[in-house]
């Protein structure tokens, strides 16, 4: 069982003395690419009238007024004449919060980021023509290129070539990049482009993942009845991914596994059950819900973890 802790960066805005903070995956030094839908930046002296949009452009968040003649209020400070919309198309796919998984969309998109002492980047949720994962050493000036197809035509034979739809990548996980101290790394996609998560950090190991791992989804729609009609209609609110993990450690590791389940409990961490490209659909953004690590085999320790993400439809 792998998994890479994200890196996160902080977003502040400052309004009539007080400090508001939006957390999000690292975000990338330039961004180029991504669709801009036109909204206007917030404007303490416009006034705002009901379904009037309005930007927070330090947090790169939405915001909806829900009041007419709405004068200097600012869209953080009453929840009741401001709704919060989340983050605006560009930084859709670095959102930690309850929009994860809604996807920023765009054209031949390039993202730079600052990678050095990093080893992985994840992109979850991505659609494709091609994409170019360029990692710099800035120390030597030396690039290592590579090169990533939208589309999957791997096949066993000529009937599977000629006959079988070819399977869209929709994961991109690089988790065995270079390690260095000064480097850059860039993602060049072409065609058009959607991403639902951008993932950068470090690659640790929680054990050998044994079968008998599942993975499991549950739709957590509703189904909402009109109360003088009967209309019914499904309210749609995204998939949870239930991974039930079977791993196995050596006892050895017992204390070294604690501080690395510590330190990621309670928190939205990318876990990576295999290498294997059969399962990469058990690819996971989600928090533990439960690690227990019982000491019942003086060698080996075999335990099982419930890990809960959201994949957003």
């Amino acid at each position: 069982m792998l998994y890479a802790e994200p890196l996160t960066d902080t977003l502040t805005v400052v309004d009539n003395n007080i400090t508001y903070k939006k957390q999000l995956f690292k975000i990338p030094t330039t961004l180029t690419g991504a669709d801009d839908e036109g909204y206007t930046n917030y404007d303490s002296s416009t006034t705002y009238n009901e379904g009037d949009y309005a930007v927070v452009p330090d947090l790169h968040r939405l915001y909806r007024c829900t009041a007419d003649n709405t004068t200097g209020v600012f869209p953080l400070s009453d929840a009741s004449v401001w709704v919060d919309y989340g983050f605006i198309n560009d930084y859709k796919m670095f959102a930690e919060d309850e929009q994860i998984g809604d996807l920023t969309t765009g054209s031949d998109m390039v993202l730079v980021y600052d990678f050095s002492r990093l080893d992985t980047i994840a992109l979850i949720d991505v659609t494709f023509n091609s994409l170019e994962i360029k990692l710099t050493d800035n120390t030597t000036s030396t690039d290592t290129i590579y090169t990533i197809k939208g589309e999957d035509i791997g096949c066993l034979s000529y009937s599977e070539y000629f006959y079988s739809n070819p399977s869209k990548v929709t994961r991109v996980i690089k988790n065995n990049l270079e390690w260095l101290p000064d480097s850059t790394l860039t993602l060049t996609f072409t065609g058009t482009v959607k991403i639902g998560n951008v993932i950068v950090g470090n690659t640790e190991n929680l054990g050998c993942t044994l079968y008998g791992t599942s993975l499991k989804f549950e739709d957590k729609s509703k189904i909402a009845n009109d109360e003088f009609t009967g209309y019914r209609k499904v309210l749609r609110k995204g998939q949870i991914r239930i991974l039930e993990a079977k791993i196995i450690f050596n006892t050895t590791e017992f204390n070294v596994t604690a501080q690395k389940i510590s330190r990621i409990m309670g928190k939205n961490t990318l876990f990576i059950p295999t290498n294997r490209d059969r399962y990469t659909e058990m690819t996971n953004i989600a928090y533990i819900e439960e690690f227990e690590l019982p000491v019942e085999n003086p060698t080996i320790i075999e335990t099982s973890a419930t890990l809960i993400g959201v994949q957003k439809k």
